[in-house]
């Protein structure tokens, strides 16, 4: 192939990042039919793109992975996502080297990063000099500290004032930044005490692109279509997923814990947990009647088939369920706070019901879910072209550089 390489480094915590780093390589190849897209990840977005068919460079099993580490984090449920930035710091140093690397050996003619914060961090400290542009894509901007603890405050701070400082990488030299979403997605407050204001900063050095799917909605209107072709019947149909990690094993256990209850009400409903990658079947408890499955390709067609989905708060399951216009409850995971962000954004859309894994036990989830059946989706809609004006971004840099090159 004679066109243009993108190197393009997949976040591996979870699957949402993977899904639409495909929906933007897939506009990438329409808008130039002849590009190289060559990728980088961890499991389990590595085995999502090698189903794909896509090209994985074998430095990718070099790749350090954010799950294994995101899980170990985890307490009581809940996910401190500024501890688990901290204990990534040894794994993003060996990527950071490694992506040097695979960028001058491979020679490359740019480079894409969902959430390379491994390569985010050392172009800020000015310690990572790359010979070809790097456009970096976010979904949220700034950590917050989840609790009152001294150290967790400061930690928080120190992670934001260096964020704060991205503009001198994304301000109209050779790297650029992309966010997925919407400005009032991101909260318009600073990145801490005497450190500028979050939104304002995003308007001004990134390109807001809006929310990405990898489908188009319309062509799972038919329902019905849908459920014959997945082998489902014509009764009440509930999917609970967590994702790529096995964060959500709660989750997974209180709806099955549910299923009884909810079928006084619903005598004939078929409940559906979904484990994923990460999360063995026969570890989750489930009473008889309740269907649990591993992970399973392009979840997002058996959301457009079922009547309630019951999901944690992540950006691409929340936003997939909301394009499809299928009631669901989500769940935020405690201490996360993106997922406390997402939880506000989907309040401020009027889309989904909100629901506390701490507070929740079956009976009252069983009620959340039989008030979901048969409701409406409704809502202000979402803009759901973040991955071709993504595309278009990463194409258009590319040029920049091609005409920088020139008249050097």
């Amino acid at each position: 192939m004679s066109g243009p390489r993108v190197l393009y480094v997949s976040s591996s915590i979870g699957l949402g990042h993977v899904s639409r780093d495909l929906a933007i390589a897939r506009e990438l190849r329409r808008l130039q039919p002849d590009i190289e897209v060559l990728w980088v990840a961890a499991s389990p977005a590595s085995d999502v793109l090698r189903e794909a068919g896509e090209t994985m460079l074998p430095e990718a099993e070099r790749w350090r992975g954010a799950s294994r580490i995101a899980e170990r984090c985890v307490r009581n449920g809940g996910l401190d996502l500024v501890h688990y930035v901290y204990r990534s710091l040894p794994a993003w140093t060996a990527n950071a080297l490694l992506f040097r690397e695979i960028v001058v050996r491979h020679a490359v003619d740019i480079a894409v990063g969902d959430e390379a914060y491994e390569v985010d961090i050392p172009l800020i400290m000015r310690v990572l000099r790359l010979p070809v542009p790097f456009v970096m894509i976010f979904d949220f901007v700034a950590t917050d500290a989840m609790t009152t603890k001294p150290a967790d405050r400061v930690g928080a701070w120190l992670l934001n004032a260096l964020w704060s400082l991205d503009g001198g990488v994304y301000g109209g030299g050779r790297h650029s930044a992309v966010f997925i979403g919407e400005p009032d997605d991101i909260p318009s407050r600073r990145f801490g005490w005497l450190l500028p204001n979050r939104r304002q900063h995003a308007l001004s050095y990134y390109d807001i692109v809006g929310h990405a799917v990898a489908f188009r909605p319309a062509d799972y209107a038919d329902r019905a279509t849908w459920r014959r072709r997945l082998g489902y019947g014509c009764g009440p149909l509930v999917v609970c997923a967590v994702g790529g990690t096995s964060v959500g094993r709660e989750l997974l256990e209180l709806c099955a814990a549910a299923a009884p209850v909810l079928r006084g009400y619903l005598p004939d409903v078929r409940l559906v947990l979904v484990c994923g990658p990460r999360l063995p079947t026969e570890s989750v408890r489930a009473p008889e009647g309740v269907t649990v499955l591993g992970y399973v390709p392009r979840l997002y067609e058996h959301f457009a088939c079922c009547d309630v989905a019951v999901v944690l708060c992540g950006g691409s399951s929340t936003t997939e369920l909301a394009a499809l216009g299928t009631p669901f409850i989500y769940v935020p995971v405690e201490g996360h706070f993106e997922q406390e962000l997402i939880a506000a954004r989907l309040a401020r859309y009027g889309i989904g019901r909100h629901v506390s894994l701490r507070s929740a036990t079956p009976e009252l989830f069983a009620q959340a879910i039989r008030q979901e059946m048969g409701h409406a989706a409704t809502g202000r809609s979402m803009s759901l072209q973040g991955a071709p004006a993504t595309a278009r971004h990463i194409l258009k840099t590319l040029g920049a550089n091609r005409r920088r090159v020139k008249e050097n």
